[in-house]
């Protein structure tokens, strides 16, 4: 299976600024990440974008499968197709495989990402770095260990300020 990220970036690397809105995403990062959502049909996130995006904005209803990774044991949705968990990256990728898919994309956030990033389980990362800079807000990895190396596949602008970044992870 592969695992992919689609996560937009501040200029300085942050993921959402300390307002924790995502006023500043450009309309066309969205409409990348929902295409990839539709393409790939099983979508991984973590909890606060979760929140964030539920229920107008999720980028798939009652179809698919959306994994929201939470330690909250309390969690439930009325849409069949969320599952909440406190699954590992390993448990979560069988259990998707399991399912039939061949493909997810994990579009959030920190904790998230640097999980899969950690379990050597993402082999392909879609940056959309939007024209902003934050004073503070969320890194995009925490407590990572190691480092990735990356091969650029493609730089796409998406409008004249915003461009999106296509790599390939080398050493997992």
């Amino acid at each position: 299976m592969k695992i992919s990220v689609y996560i937009a970036t501040s200029v300085n690397g942050l993921i959402s600024n300390s307002r924790n809105v995502p006023d500043w995403l450009s309309p066309q990062y969205g409409e990348g990440m929902y295409g990839l959502c539709q393409k790939f049909k099983a979508v991984i996130m973590g909890k606060t974008t979760y929140t964030i995006l539920a229920p107008d904005y999720l980028p798939l209803k009652n179809e698919g499968t959306t994994v929201v990774l939470t330690s909250d044991d309390t969690s439930i949705s009325d849409d069949p197709s969320i599952r909440f968990t406190k699954e590992s990256p390993v448990e979560i990728k069988h259990a998707l495989e399991g399912r039939g898919y061949t493909d997810a994309v994990i579009i959030g956030g920190t904790m998230t990402i640097s999980q899969f990033i950690n379990a050597r389980l993402v082999d392909e990362v879609y940056f959309v770095v939007e024209p902003v800079l934050f004073d503070s807000g969320l890194p995009l990895l925490k407590n990572v260990i190691g480092e990735l190396k990356l091969k650029l596949l493609q730089v796409k602008p998406l409008n004249d300020n915003t461009v999106q970044l296509h790599y390939k992870v080398q050493n997992n």
